[in-house]
């Protein structure tokens, strides 16, 4: 039989409070900025955050299993009315449970000279497929995840859902400067591929390139641009190189998060021996 998590004076009861109101403000970079936090929604993500160190509270309805988990790992947990956790997440289906949680401090240094490939995402706007990505790195062994200057915030709590608990574990760096992003990742020894249309060679043939050359895959750092206008010209002519991911016609175009994870899978599928 579920335990049910002890009711605490402070438990939440009303959607009007402030402690709810200023939960609410993590659904905008401004007030994840001020504070310093970010939400993590649903048991997966919840469960992440504990898991890494990064959960600062949790609020739950009292019978959820991770309510008494979470106390036992010596996070707050308070107790909340499912409406109460309704007015706080942005899903239309919560799942009973949140957390707020510190952003993370990685340093780009510290990234690029990790395993494994880089994703850089350029101006990429659908936090979706930003989360998708991430959860894609993760799956592939990638040294992290690099957004730029006016992309969507990685800790958009649709793009920290859509990640599935992955934002927790793999190196995220957001808000860079695209040009210098692109030399401080040949500095580090890492060759960038720009995925864009208008190239004539594919990305398996950049991949069987590298290799040829002594290259590792795992050096790659792979840039993939906006869902609506790609990546900008001038930035895909800054990349070592340039590489297309061939499809039939007339479809002329794939999502972000799909296009990269068929260069992450064809590379690392490259090198598999045989």
């Amino acid at each position: 039989m579920a335990r049910s998590l002890p009711t605490q004076p402070e438990a939440l009861t009303s959607t009007r409070s402030p402690r709810v109101a200023g939960l609410r403000k993590l659904h905008d970079r401004r007030g994840r900025a001020s504070t310093g936090t970010f939400l993590a929604e649903g048991p997966d993500c919840v469960r992440a955050a504990v898991q890494t160190g990064l959960a600062v509270q949790i609020l739950a309805t009292a019978d959820h299993e991770l309510a008494l988990w979470a106390q036992g790992q010596g996070v707050p947990v308070t107790t909340a009315e499912p409406r109460v956790i309704d007015a706080i997440c942005d899903t239309r289906t919560p799942q009973g449970v949140v957390a707020e949680c510190r952003l993370p401090t990685v340093e780009l240094a510290e990234l690029l000279t990790g395993s494994g490939p880089v994703v850089v995402c350029e101006g990429l706007a659908d936090p979706g497929n930003l989360g998708s990505i991430i959860r894609t790195a993760e799956a592939v062994g990638a040294a992290g995840v690099v957004t730029t200057h006016g992309s969507v915030d990685p800790w958009n709590p649709k793009a920290v859902r859509a990640a599935a608990g992955s934002s927790f574990r793999v190196p995220v760096v957001a808000g860079q400067q695209a040009g210098e992003l692109i030399e401080r990742l040949r500095a580090a020894g890492r060759v960038s591929i720009a995925l864009t249309a208008q190239s004539e060679t594919d990305a398996m043939g950049q991949i069987r390139e590298l290799i040829r050359e002594g290259h590792r895959v795992e050096s790659i750092a792979w840039v993939v641009g906006s869902e609506a206008h790609g990546i900008a010209p001038e930035i895909a002519a800054l990349a070592d190189r340039r590489a297309s991911v061939p499809m039939r016609a007339p479809v002329e175009s794939l999502n972000a998060a799909v296009a990269i994870s068929v260069c992450l899978y064809a590379a690392a599928w490259a090198e598999v021996p045989r």
